[in-house]
């Protein structure tokens, strides 16, 4: 097989995108450690999701659509470095430059996306070895969500890292007392066999300071008089509070930033299996943190994996949820967070759960399919009855949603109205009562489109998805009614009743009584111009994004439709 007969069959096809394994660029040097870098970039913190090998001809990959360049390595021969990195300005590209073969000037504007080596085995082999390196990686981080998903043993997970990381590992809890080891390999020294034959870290090692370092900090110490090998820990942490440390003796594979990083990634599938075993220990039937964290960050998920999360939290697929961000750093009022969120836990009836998330304290309430029960003006009240006006402590609120996985998208809506809290002050000055210490996104969204700054169109949709005249025509289209044609005429009239009995043929009174039964029934007041404006903004979205039929069939006489009730 030559350098430009490598053909599709070398490659196996791999999932989705989401699916795939992460390749940081230090994990990259470690598999090439046998090569001769005669390049690397100064830093990159670039994430490579799967490969493809370039010929003079083409690019030869079975990576999914949704990829983009940014996350693909590109390998090849150092001659066409060059035109590949001009041709996908946003690729990373690893060059095989033959004996003798030096850096050419057209690859020099791009060389921090440019890492060169040289290697004696022929393009095809060497092609070969970068698949099955991505393969390993792709199996391991797979075996890691079985074992999450199936509810596994931290055990399970240690051993099915072994031959990736290739060292000692285990795992003690906030006692120091050992809850899994690696099976598979032996306690490298005398420090770690007295571990394990103890089951607990020794006096020295319970002394030393990584017990005490914020989350998400790795602890490294040097060899030194009490073992010979370099060790590696992480403490880990359970909605802020210590539940133990996960440490590895760097015996055979050596400490590298590579290695970091794939310690890294088994950390992240730790994390929810030690919340899991504290669960079980507390009885806490509520989704994990790390379950949040994932969706807040907006990070793949199975559906599977979705669905179980609920079923733990008794939670049905059709909840509808409504988030409050309360801006309180537990970092820096740490009492003040826990008035807040004790407060906070007896929202909505208790059917909320409360967590410290970044900087702030999250409240995401949630209700079986309603109208009212998560309406505006009840959160209003509650998150003034208990948070603004006892504590005095802001509070942005996104919009009801329906969907867990769109967690994150109300985030940002409570974090925009947190943002706009003083133009949504200005707006409602003359309102001595109207500044209430919370702040709600349908009144940041007017402001928030006239912004000029690029929108994100997921965010968009999301944001007119669920609404009052969404439902309505969906009822309307269902029971062969027109509530949305008189809703219409209602507030595009100025809310002249009247206008609107003649326009639809209907006694003004009657008018009147629909109008009341909407706004009863979602729990607003169109008296109120905040409501009123964002009615009239829900309906230009619905027309913008309905066609002209369904615009014409919704906005019918009522004539043609089924009669009001009296």
């Amino acid at each position: 097989m030559t350098a430009h007969d490598f053909g599709d069959d070398v490659f196996l096809v791999p999932a989705t995108g989401g699916s795939l394994p992460s390749v940081t660029l230090p994990m990259l040097e470690d598999f090439l450690s046998d090569c001769e870098i005669l390049h690397r970039p100064a830093s990159s913190r670039r994430v490579f999701r799967w490969f493809a090998a370039v010929s003079r001809d083409h690019a030869s990959s079975t990576a999914p659509s949704d990829l983009d360049d940014a996350r693909v390595l590109f390998v090849c021969r150092l001659g066409i470095a060059g035109a590949t990195l001009r041709k996908r300005p946003t690729a990373f590209v690893l060059a095989l430059a033959d004996e003798g073969e030096t850096l050419p000037p057209d690859v020099e504007e791009a060389s921090e996306r440019l890492i060169v080596i040289r290697q004696q085995d022929r393009f095809s082999y060497f092609i070969f070895l970068v698949q099955s390196y991505f393969m390993r990686l792709l199996l391991w981080e797979g075996e890691l969500d079985r074992i999450v998903l199936h509810h596994g043993s931290l055990a399970e997970a240690l051993d099915a890292s072994s031959s990736v990381l290739r060292n000692f590992m285990f795992v003690t809890d906030n006692d120091f007392n050992v809850v899994a080891r690696t099976s598979g390999i032996e306690p490298p020294d005398d420090l770690h066999r007295r571990i394990v034959e103890t089951g607990c870290l020794s006096p020295q090692m319970i002394a030393e300071k990584r017990f005490h370092l914020p989350e998400k900090v790795f602890y490294l110490k040097e060899p030194c008089a009490i073992t010979p090998y370099a060790r590696l820990s992480c403490p880990l942490y359970i909605s802020h509070t210590y539940f133990g440390s996960l440490s590895m003796s760097c015996h055979e594979a050596p400490l590298t930033e590579g290695l970091k990083d794939l310690f890294s990634l088994l950390v992240r599938h730790v994390m929810p299996l030690c919340e899991r075993q504290w669960r079980l220990a507390v009885k806490l039937n509520i989704p994990h943190y790390f379950f949040f964290e994932k969706l807040l960050e907006h990070e793949p998920v199975s559906d599977a994996y979705l669905d179980t999360q609920l079923e733990m939290a008794g939670l049905a697929c059709d909840t509808q949820y409504k988030l409050a961000v309360l801006d309180v750093d537990e970092g820096a009022e740490p009492e003040q967070a826990s008035r807040a969120a004790k407060a906070a836990s007896r929202l909505n009836q208790g059917n909320v759960f409360c967590f410290a998330y970044r900087s702030e304290l999250l409240a995401l309430m949630y209700a079986p399919p309603s109208d009212s029960v998560l309406s505006h003006r009840r959160t209003l009240d509650e998150l003034e009855g208990r948070i603004t006006g006892p504590l005095d402590i802001a509070c942005g609120v996104s919009e009801i949603f329906e969907g867990i996985a769109n967690l994150d998208l109300a985030y940002q809506q409570a974090k925009i109205a947190l943002s706009l809290r003083q133009t949504i002050s200005l707006q409602f000055a003359a309102d001595e009562n109207a500044d209430r210490g919370v702040y709600l996104f349908g009144d940041a969204l007017m402001y928030f489109l006239v912004n000029p700054a690029e929108k994100d169109e997921r965010f968009m949709r999301f944001c007119f998805a669920h609404t009052v005249v969404e439902k309505i025509h969906a009822e309307d289209e269902r029971d062969g009614t027109n509530y949305l044609a008189l809703f219409w005429h209602y507030l595009n009239s100025g809310r002249n009743a009247t206008a609107v009995a003649q326009r639809l043929h209907l006694h003004r009174n009657t008018v009147l009584y629909h109008i009341d039964k909407i706004q009863k029934r979602f729990d607003f007041d169109l008296a109120l111009p905040g409501p009123r404006e964002r009615m009239l903004l829900d309906f230009k979205a619905f027309f913008l994004t309905k066609g002209k039929d369904s615009i014409e069939k919704a906005l019918v006489d009522a004539s043609d439709s089924e009669p009001l009730e009296e």
